[in-house]
């Protein structure tokens, strides 16, 4: 299970989710896809639920999808985004 960190805020701006880390200043942007599973991830989440949920907002293919949520997530941790619950 996969839950986002509680110390980046971020808001909507144009096509892309800027956030930026409450402690660091420092700050990214997420794409369409990207913003759409850090707001899955409010509360804990797997990686076949994040998987279920893009497959029917976007077309993608179930394998596709989980393999790119997978090195999402990964880079998404790298970043301190999220974390495993």
């Amino acid at each position: 299970m996969w839950q986002r960190s509680d110390d980046w805020v971020g808001s909507q701006i144009d096509e892309q989710f800027v956030m930026v880390h409450i402690d660091s200043g420092k700050y990214l942007a997420l794409n369409e896809t990207a913003n759409a599973v850090w707001q899955q991830l409010e509360t804990p989440t797997s990686v076949a639920q994040i998987v279920d949920r893009l497959t029917q907002s976007f077309e993608v293919e179930p394998d596709a999808a989980a393999q790119s949520v997978s090195a999402l997530l990964g880079r998404m941790e790298g970043l301190g985004l999220v974390t495993t619950v």
